[in-house]
């Protein structure tokens, strides 16, 4: 007779799901070294982090830059890796200052658009 795969209850985001159980040895017999007290724990995939609650289901959080690490500068290249760190620092510079909302960018080409989108009035523009 096989024994069934053991398995817990865990949520992951909004889903309940089951995952395989790994056992945890907490307590050896010192005379055999066999475990005494085991615990479960969900098995974890690579760029996982459970978080345990008390009376509660155990909760998987997905750390993205374990999943998709940002790339370093030996693998693209020091001047790609580092203009790629301006932009996304610029990106969200501009995100946390800015006015207008992230989602109203739009090229702005001239001092009629810039005053208008600042409700100013501009002096010697056209409208």
């Amino acid at each position: 007779m096989e024994r069934p795969i053991p398995s817990l209850r865990v949520q992951i985001g909004s889903e309940i799901v089951l995952r395989r159980a790994v056992p945890h040895v907490l307590e050896c017999d010192d005379l055999s070294s066999r475990a005494t007290v085991v615990s479960l724990r969900p098995q974890l995939r690579p760029g996982e982090i459970l978080v345990e609650r008390m009376g509660e289901i155990p909760l998987i959080v997905v750390d993205e830059s374990m999943i998709f690490p940002a790339p370093t500068a030996e693998a693209m290249g020091f001047d790609a890796w580092m203009q790629q760190r301006t932009e996304l620092a610029h990106a969200e510079y501009m995100r946390r200052t800015s006015r207008l909302l992230w989602c109203d960018w739009r090229a702005v080409t001239t001092p009629a658009e810039i005053a208008h989108s600042y409700g100013i009035r501009a002096v010697g523009v056209a409208t």
